[in-house]
């Protein structure tokens, strides 16, 4: 297990985290996005938002895979769809 920052879209409701430095995550409707990794934490969000809240999740994987999944190009982590 481990932790990462997340974003939750508001519009999209889809959850975006970053998986490497300089892995800009974007949502579904690219309203939101999300970079940095575990090295740092950037957020890009639509200007009509007052400000956009991390938060903290847990995901069944560790580092190295998430790296390789982005250094990979699998796309099997990065993105939560929304309901």
């Amino acid at each position: 297990m481990i932790t990462v920052v997340a974003i939750e879209c508001p519009f999209c409701k889809d959850t975006v985290y970053s998986r490497a430095r300089h892995d800009m995550r974007y949502c579904s409707c690219e309203k939101v996005a999300i970079d940095g990794g575990f090295n740092y934490t950037r957020l890009v969000y639509d200007p009509s938002l007052a400000s956009l809240p991390t938060k903290s999740i847990q995901l069944d994987t560790d580092k190295k895979a998430l790296y390789d999944d982005w250094n990979k190009g699998k796309a099997k982590y990065g993105l939560i769809k929304g309901k």
